[in-house]
């Protein structure tokens, strides 16, 4: 697709007489252009000499916005043959009161598929135990997952629960319900607030394979752990999203003052 298809911008759409660096203002207008709908899915992408002639900027300042926007997951690269706009990130939205990944999709209306790889009743490693206030020979509940959408998968996730606080969870069929909707529904543990931490990792051979990624790939690791109404730790978990796939939308979490161990 040709400068044609921006025909309506120009330099002036770039404030010079701001102290904000081109390429930043440039970043954000094809973003917004891009989400907006400009391009479709598979379109080429201007070249870097278009660009510089549209905006009147140098292939410096271009290359380094259009390096972003494929960072960010916008755009991406084949080897001889340019530049092309790819699908939009899932957005995983982050509230005061924490869903579990399939409501938060189920209201953003995308049907999640969902593959056990485990689910198994065992004793805690020392990690788990700590973070749900267990003893070293209490049981937790081991579920396992691969979370598709559109037949893609989208992320990787590993759940330890208190086997006491929810005793037959492992014979569910969480290929066809949410965790947090059993756990409200069947065992009326309302989760009600959580901790979380965020962090930038590559993917080892085993995540690669299962997320349809090359190893090394860049994932959004989540390690988190879920409390109940009076403290009390329900879940631990540790997720890893496609980094190409998925952004957040984070909301302040209500926070929790954790209680000594007995």
């Amino acid at each position: 697709m040709g400068s044609d298809s921006f025909s309506d911008l120009s330099s002036r759409n770039i404030d010079r007489g701001v102290p904000v660096p081109y390429h930043y203002q440039l970043r954000g207008l094809l973003r917004d252009e891009i989400a907006a709908g400009r391009w479709e899915v598979g379109d080429l992408f201007p070249s870097e000499r278009e660009l510089c002639e549209t905006f009147d900027l140098s292939r410096t300042t271009v290359r380094e916005a259009v390096n972003a926007l494929v960072n960010e997951g916008w755009l991406y690269r084949e080897r001889g043959h340019g530049t092309f706009v790819t699908k939009p990130k899932i957005v995983e939205r982050w509230l005061d009161v924490p869903d579990g990944f399939m409501d938060s999709m189920s209201q953003q209306g995308y049907q999640i598929e969902t593959e056990v790889l485990k689910l198994a009743v065992m004793q805690p490693p020392p990690k788990v135990a700590r973070e749900l206030r267990i003893g070293s020979t209490d049981l937790v509940i081991l579920l396992d997952r691969r979370r598709s959408i559109l037949n893609e998968p989208i992320l990787l996730v590993t759940s330890y629960l208190p086997e006491k606080l929810c005793p037959s969870l492992a014979q569910e069929d969480f290929t066809q319900q949410s965790l947090y909707q059993t756990l409200r529904e069947k065992y009326n543990r309302h989760v009600r607030s959580a901790k979380r931490f965020m962090e930038a990792v590559a993917a080892d051979e085993l995540e690669a394979e299962l997320l349809a990624v090359r190893p090394g790939a860049p994932l959004v690791l989540i390690e988190s752990t879920a409390y109940l109404e009076d403290g009390t730790p329900i879940e631990y978990f540790k997720a890893r999203h496609r980094g190409d796939r998925t952004r957040f939308q984070i909301d302040p979490l209500q926070q929790v003052v954790p209680q000594p161990s007995r």
